[in-house]
């Protein structure tokens, strides 16, 4: 509906001006009046309408500047008459055909915030701008600005109709029974539709840290899936304050999540995810344009991220938000959490949109059934939570998370620029457990790793098929003595 009223009032809007330049022929006794919008991001002259007694004139819709005599005129702020064959030759009215038959031209500049937008002429064969006729120029360009400034109104009010009507349909979205994992995917999509040349990320916590777990589908300059959440970055900021954050980035300042980010340009809004004032996330929305970001937007933005909150505690009312929500008692990020990261790294990487290298595989300890009869129950729940954090990339300075598989088994998901990242984090995983491993509680482990993995790839179908590779090689490797990749 408010399409089609939008459409009706640029109707009417061209009518009145139709009316207008008629009725401004009549008044002022003119032979021809026209009317041309200056298109200056085009450099293009736009006939808005004409009026004329005279039978041998045709009007061209779009003209070039450098191709129409106005060009000339264009920047001129006051009205200006010319007479025809002195200052304004008879052959650059080329709206005639056969004879010109004008001798006077008149030019009224229309001016909007001190720029001329529009040029409306009048011809005459013998009458010329006159002192006599400036009520009826003042009449005509009040009339215009009036009309213009109305339409105007109205079809912002038309817009910013339209644009709450669609934010009430981002929120009906969000009203879905799912998975928590599924709610924040679905809020990262949503948001990412309010921007133009960026993304959305969400960062939670989970291996003894906050990072970075998963992107839009459509995210252009994300921070790669693993990246640590540093201090004094715009995501720290609203992790510990637990307010909205929002920065223009100027010399790649403030940065969004970490020094060790390629783009930090353009403007971000950090929005914490809260459930009963329990910061269980930051959503980072971030565009290369910062005027996008106006303060309805933000409000919009915002208030998305605190319902997909509000829907997520409805849609599991047992929820322990005193914990860490999107991982388990261990630290590992669920399942749900690593599928759709992966998920989305294979569609990129079939859309030749990725422009890193993605691992996914299993990594467990190597003596594990000889551990799990000499230590009990407290004690492996501590090895499980000590594991998680010894295994975790980014102390390293690898980008990764690691989540659940089963316990004592967790999966991982790098992702990094250098080819040998992985192999790295595993020779730095392995010197790690070279010498009797220490476990908060003061024993000491003396054990291995045994690692599974495959590489993400064009050929890769699904988080499925990539943890069933996944289990296939850690299944060879634990019958070896060496790591295997499939």
């Amino acid at each position: 509906m408010g399409k089609k009223r939008q459409k009706k009032a640029l109707r009417e809007f061209k009518h009145v001006l139709k009316d207008l330049i008629y009725l401004l022929r009549g008044a002022s006794k003119m032979e021809t009046v026209y009317m041309y919008w200056i298109n200056r991001s085009r450099e293009q002259f736009v006939l808005e309408t004409k009026s004329t007694e005279l039978d041998n004139v045709m009007f061209k819709d779009r003209l070039k500047f450098e191709d129409h005599f106005l060009n000339e005129f264009k920047d001129y702020t006051e009205p200006t008459a010319v007479e025809v064959g002195k200052r304004l030759d008879k052959s650059h009215l080329d709206h005639y055909y056969n004879d010109v038959p004008v001798r006077y031209v008149t030019m009224l500049p229309f001016v909007n915030n001190g720029e001329t937008v529009a040029i409306t002429v009048l011809e005459s064969k013998d009458h010329i701008f006159t002192e006599e006729k400036r009520d009826v120029i003042h009449s005509y360009i009040e009339a215009l600005r009036n009309v213009l400034n109305t339409y105007l109104e109205i079809s912002d009010l038309y817009e910013q109709q339209n644009e709450w009507i669609d934010y009430e349909k981002c929120l009906g979205r969000l009203n879905v029974r799912c998975h928590r994992a599924d709610m924040i995917k679905r809020l990262l999509n949503i948001l990412q539709d309010f921007l133009h040349d960026g993304g959305v990320s969400f960062v939670t916590q989970g291996m003894d840290s906050w990072c970075n777990v998963m992107n839009s589908d459509e995210a252009k300059h994300a921070p790669p899936i693993g990246m640590k959440m540093e201090d004094r970055s715009l995501t720290s900021d609203a992790a510990e304050n637990g307010e909205t954050e929002f920065a223009i980035h100027f010399n790649n300042s403030p940065k969004r999540l970490s020094p060790r980010e390629r783009h930090t340009d353009g403007a971000t809004l950090a929005v914490p995810l809260l459930m009963n004032d329990r910061r269980q996330g930051v959503v980072l929305i971030y565009d290369q344009n910062p005027l996008l970001f106006k303060e309805s937007t933000k409000h919009k933005l915002a208030n998305l991220v605190r319902v997909a909150g509000l829907q997520i505690m409805g849609n599991d009312p047992k929820i322990d938000i005193d914990e860490p929500v999107f991982a388990n008692e261990f630290g590992a990020f669920l399942p749900d959490i690593w599928e759709k990261s992966v998920d989305a790294e294979i569609e990129n990487i079939i859309a030749e949109k990725s422009n890193v290298h993605s691992w996914f595989g299993l990594i467990t300890l190597s003596n594990l059934p000889k551990l799990r009869t000499k230590m009990r129950i407290d004690q492996l729940d501590q090895m499980q939570k000590d594991l998680i954090t010894a295994f975790n990339p980014g102390q390293f300075g690898y980008t990764g998370i690691l989540g659940y598989h089963s316990d004592y088994i967790y999966s991982f998901f790098i992702q990094n620029r250098d080819p040998e990242a992985l192999k790295r984090w595993i020779s730095s995983v392995r010197q790690k457990f070279a010498n009797p491993f220490e476990l908060n509680n003061g024993m000491h482990i003396q054990t291995n790793i045994k690692v599974g993995f495959t590489k993400l790839g064009p050929e890769s179908k699904g988080s499925y098929q990539v943890l069933s590779e996944a289990k296939s090689a850690l299944s060879q490797a634990m019958k070896s003595e060496q790591n295997k990749a499939i």
